[in-house]
């Protein structure tokens, strides 16, 4: 009986492994999905049936915060293994090293998420009707607008700075906050950003601390 038991345990864990991604998305714990919306440019947005002010608005503020936020790399062609041929741009001389310039991946997209609580839209009336729906019941929109980007090894995917995958198209989704929070600037080498990168890190035995 206790190995019949074991099996049916061990079937279980294999039907509900899935990829890391899918559990970003869907959230984990008690912890509320927000709405936010993914777009390549404010015209896109504006489609969309956002106001095209607020469009214009959130991408000015994903734009001035992708110098602070972009990963770095220590010369072009690091930068390029992990974003594609011309991909890359000269990093603002915050820290420039002894032998030049530091590089980043451009902004490819930007991620809307503060423009639901100023009073934007969505894809259509109906949503619209939803989203204040959503707000009446006390849920509250805690992601900021941020800048998006796309690996070499993934063009389909918006990946936030800190390569978290948010969504393969554009419009409204739902994501963590918690999982999205913009984070200082860091180096990166070579192969540590995209698909790969984070299936690596997804796989990776976890540090467990001893003692207290």
């Amino acid at each position: 009986m206790q190995q019949k038991t074991f099996k049916r345990s061990r079937k279980a864990a294999l039907i509900f492994m899935v990829p890391a991604a899918t559990l970003i998305l869907n959230g984990c714990g008690t912890e509320k999905t927000a709405e936010v919306q993914v777009f390549s440019t404010p015209d896109e947005c504006a489609a969309f049936y956002n106001p095209p002010a607020e469009c214009q608005a959130a991408f000015a503020e994903a734009q001035a915060l992708h110098p602070q936020v972009a990963p770095r790399y220590a010369n072009k062609q690091e930068c390029e293994a992990d974003f594609g041929v011309g991909q890359c741009e000269t990093a603002p001389g915050q820290q420039q090293q002894a032998s030049g310039s530091f590089f980043m991946p451009m902004m490819m997209g930007f991620l809307a998420g503060q423009m639901l609580n100023r009073g934007g839209g969505m894809a259509a009336p109906q949503q619209q009707q939803q989203s204040a729906a959503a707000a009446s019941a006390g849920s509250r929109n805690t992601v900021p607008n941020q800048p998006l980007y796309k690996s070499r090894d993934d063009q389909r995917t918006f990946r936030t700075a800190t390569n978290t995958p948010v969504a393969a198209q554009s419009g409204p989704t739902q994501i963590r906050p918690s999982a999205v929070q913009p984070k200082p600037a860091t180096m990166a080498r070579r192969g540590g950003f995209g698909a790969q990168a984070q299936q690596r890190a997804a796989a990776a035995p976890r540090q467990t601390s001893m003692g207290g």
